[in-house]
């Protein structure tokens, strides 16, 4: 009952075409040979990309000079001034706190009396929030 005429190539798919009971039907066939030889193209060109750049990445540590623990972040590469945050809370004397934790009105602004309530950008790392010493790397090189 079914009459299949010749494939017909349209652009990079391969169809079908068929007739069952009077009406004509397009079926599409992927195109999987195309698709294969893309992805290995592909597949090369990665693998030859990881390689270069493998090879360079070893080269440029072998070049490296030997480089010590920066002493202002710890090696953290984070600002010891804010932490990391980029700004600073303005702290209470410990008798201006308790003087005003005293002259509170009731329990919940006797709690909150002695907190800072005022903060500033970081002056140390001008809010970048990495150390200023060692570029946030926390590795700082030798100078002979």
């Amino acid at each position: 009952a079914r009459k299949c005429k010749p494939r017909v190539k349209i652009g990079s798919l391969s169809t079908n075409k068929a007739k069952i009971r009077g009406r004509e039907t397009l079926r599409i066939i992927s195109s999987l040979p195309e698709t294969a030889v893309s992805i290995a193209v592909v597949a090369v060109i990665v693998g030859a990309a990881t390689t270069f750049l493998n090879r360079r990445t070893e080269s440029s540590q072998d070049t490296e000079s030997p480089t010590k623990t920066c002493e202002d972040c710890g090696g953290s590469g984070v600002c010891s001034e804010c932490n990391g945050e980029g700004f600073v809370l303005k702290r209470m004397s410990n008798e201006s706190a308790e003087k005003a934790r005293l002259m509170a009105k009731n329990m919940a602004t006797r709690y909150t009396a002695g907190l800072p309530k005022k903060w500033s950008y970081c002056t140390k790392c001008s809010s970048s929030r990495s150390c200023i010493t060692c570029d946030g790397s926390g590795k700082l090189s030798y100078n002979n």
